[in-house]
């Protein structure tokens, strides 16, 4: 880490540490509550802007987006629904919801 700026070093120590005190499993980000800004202070709401496009005739494809908990937020028929999943933990994750 010789070649990088103070900062940026302070940065990846801040990562690293991040990295070993993080416990993500869907969309459970409640380890970094408080710490960056809330999607409260967006301009915008995701899921507001999904639901004015999305008709229940469409389908739908989640991509390796967690464990399923927004995607059941959206109320889509399940016959219309596909998701992919990679990372193991979530794939358990999902089994359970």
């Amino acid at each position: 880490m010789e070649n990088f700026s103070s900062m940026d070093k302070k940065l990846i120590e801040n990562w690293l540490e991040e990295e070993k005190n993080a416990y993500i499993q869907g969309w459970d980000f409640s380890h970094i509550h408080g710490k960056y800004e809330e999607e409260n202070d967006l301009p915008w709401d995701y899921k507001n802007i999904i639901k004015q496009y999305l008709k229940p005739e469409y389908k739908l494809l989640d991509i390796d987006t967690g464990g399923g908990e927004f995607l059941l937020t959206l109320e889509h028929p399940f016959k219309n629904t596909s998701v992919t999943e990679n990372y193991p933990p979530n794939i358990e994750f999902c089994k359970k919801i």
